[in-house]
């Protein structure tokens, strides 16, 4: 039986666990919490954490990968590079985990290839007192070297910079931060699956935000609703984009933001997607490929023989139920909401006796609820219905 490591155990790792079950496949998994969620199923679980390199290093050794992968965790995506470069196993190298993870050297990267991207600016943690930005306003500030939607800020003038700089600074590792234009237009996520070098674009997602100041995401839905001329535009700016910070063999999730000037690049993972999106939706949305299961395969070193995916005629959403201030005293509604029509999966993501902040990123949740339907608003309405069934009581 091969064995499969993958770093970090949060809530949308579960299927990829479910998954490399049904290939046959013995699972271990590595997080810092020991109660990270996606443990429970898997076949071995190490309490550690997934940036320290010689302490993953340690795991491996006793756990005798045969393929290691970061599934939809943006976190470990270097350590596993390092990881497989060391043992001599299939993976990004280094170079491109580092230009996948790291924001300037991502933009710098599409810059290089011609990739359209936003104006920057970087600020180094030292620098971020007085600083005084010669882009436009409004701008966007966010940390370098973060995931998950953490630390960004929309300042809108000169004033409200210098404090949304050092707010931005906390949310990532280094302090360092990007400061970019602010782009507007449709947002959207593409799932790429990338073979020998050859860039497949298997769905493109419709993104919901919270809007101004944050943008942390409140929903999903498969296949883009947007002009087919829009998707031709996207998919082959993702194609490049993905080339250009080195991704040869494996998974990537792409952000772009469709502008008055075109596509333009957000940022991208070389991962799989998070947020339900490789976990449920492109499994609906799509047909003739398992997107997960092809990543396992690449870790694996296996060829994939053939290509062939269509849409399958059906749409599919998810949505969130985003944290607000104060203590979680019960959860109630859950198994009625998974009654609701056209309704695939609900899951609780708050702990009753947990205290929580009132949400500004992708991390601070309640519930998440996955539909489909025959169209765009029938998934949403579905969603819709079933959130309606949920009752959070917070104090």
């Amino acid at each position: 039986m091969k064995r499969l490591l993958i770093l970090g155990g949060p809530v949308f790792q579960k299927r990829v666990v479910e998954k490399a079950h049904e290939m046959g496949l013995y699972v271990g998994l590595m997080d810092i919490n020991d109660d990270a969620p996606a443990a429970e199923l898997a076949d071995e679980f190490f309490v550690g954490s997934i940036l320290d390199k010689a302490a993953a290093l340690e795991v491996a050794h006793e756990f005798k990968p045969d393929a290691i992968m970061s599934g939809a965790c943006d976190t470990s995506v270097r350590t596993v590079a390092w990881l497989c470069a060391k043992l001599g196993l299939p993976g990004n190298s280094e170079e491109c985990a580092y230009r996948a993870t790291d924001k300037v050297a991502m933009l710098e990267a599409f810059a290089h290839s011609g990739v359209s991207h936003p104006a920057f600016e970087v600020v180094p943690k030292n620098s971020l007192e007085g600083y005084d930005t010669s882009l436009e306003y409004p701008v966007i500030v966010k940390p370098t070297d973060s995931a998950g939607g953490r630390g960004i800020n929309l300042v809108e003038s000169e004033d409200k910079l210098i404090p949304a700089l050092l707010s931005s600074s906390r949310a990532g590792r280094s302090g360092d931060i990007l400061v970019e234009e602010c782009m507007h237009g449709p947002e959207v996520s593409v799932e790429v699956l990338v073979v020998d070098g050859a860039p497949h674009v298997l769905q493109i997602t419709d993104k919901i935000t919270s809007g101004a100041p944050h943008f942390y995401e409140v929903g999903h839905v498969q296949p883009s609703s947007l002009p087919s001329a829009s998707k031709e535009a996207i998919a082959s700016l993702a194609s490049r984009a993905v080339l250009s910070v080195g991704v040869d063999n494996g998974p990537a999730h792409v952000e772009i933001m469709l502008t008055a000037d075109g596509p333009k690049m957000v940022e991208l993972g070389a991962r799989l997607g998070g947020d339900c999106i490789t976990s449920y939706l492109i499994d609906g949305s799509i047909t003739g490929i398992d997107m997960t299961k092809a990543a396992i395969k690449l870790a694996l070193g296996e060829r994939l023989q053939s290509l062939s995916y269509s849409n399958s005629g059906r749409f599919f959403a998810v949505k969130f139920i985003p944290s607000s201030k104060g203590t979680i005293k019960s959860i109630d509604g859950i198994d009625e909401a998974r009654k609701t029509a056209g309704v695939i999966h609900v899951e609780s993501t708050g702990v009753a006796g947990k205290d929580y902040k009132a949400a500004v990123d992708d991390s601070s949740r309640f519930a998440f609820v996955v539909a489909s339907g025959d169209n765009r608003d029938d998934a949403l309405s579905c969603c819709d219905g079933a959130i309606e069934k949920i009752s959070i009581d917070v104090r």
